[in-house]
């Protein structure tokens, strides 16, 4: 099986570490926000930044075939193409027309709202099924290289970042700021 180890070390690799990241901020945000039960827009927009970001991200790896950090660009040979895709639906437990839908909500969510703002803001993808897909495909690509590759995999620094900023991202968003404080006691009358 052929893999292109120096695209996916140098490049790819990054990419996916970003989009683990922008994630597991996005999840602990949104869950510490929706707890506070204040109102931000400061907290608001951060947060919406962090989900587009992972968005944008994990569509590198995944998304249309002509990115250059496509996982084509590194899984290289139709067959070996064939034999990743078909552990990665297995894994997912997805039939081709379920992962099919499932990259259009993630593509369709980056294209015309993250990256272009063409349409309004619609639900986040099932992301779940993306940590998923990006882990599957770094354990995959892991057991495929010659070279010994020190950094953590994607579900350990998953993982350790749920663990390790919980609190310290919760603490925060209590601080506030608050649209009262945003605002300085004068709110818009959409509020």
């Amino acid at each position: 099986m052929q893999v292109s180890e120096d695209l996916w070390a140098t490049e790819q690799y990054e990419v996916l570490v970003d989009f683990v990241h922008h994630l597991a901020y996005y999840r602990i945000l949104s869950q510490a926000y929706s707890e506070s039960r204040i109102k931000s827009e400061f907290w608001t927009l951060t947060i919406n930044a962090h989900i587009q970001r992972a968005i944008i991200y994990w569509c590198m790896v995944f998304g249309a075939d002509s990115s250059e950090l496509h996982w084509k660009r590194v899984v290289v040979g139709k067959d070996t193409q064939h034999s990743f895709r078909k552990h990665l639906l297995t894994t997912l437990d997805f039939t081709d027309p379920q992962w099919k839908a499932f990259w259009i909500g993630m593509t369709d969510f980056r294209n015309k709202y993250a990256a272009h703002r063409c349409s309004p803001s619609p639900s986040a993808p099932l992301m779940d099924k993306a940590l998923e897909a990006a882990v599957t495909y770094d354990a995959w690509v892991r057991q495929r290289i010659d070279a010994v590759f020190v950094e953590p995999s994607l579900q350990k620094r998953y993982d350790r970042l749920m663990r390790t900023s919980s609190e310290p991202l919760r603490k925060l968003v209590n601080l506030g700021p608050t649209l009262e404080q945003e605002y300085e006691g004068h709110l818009p009358p959409c509020q």
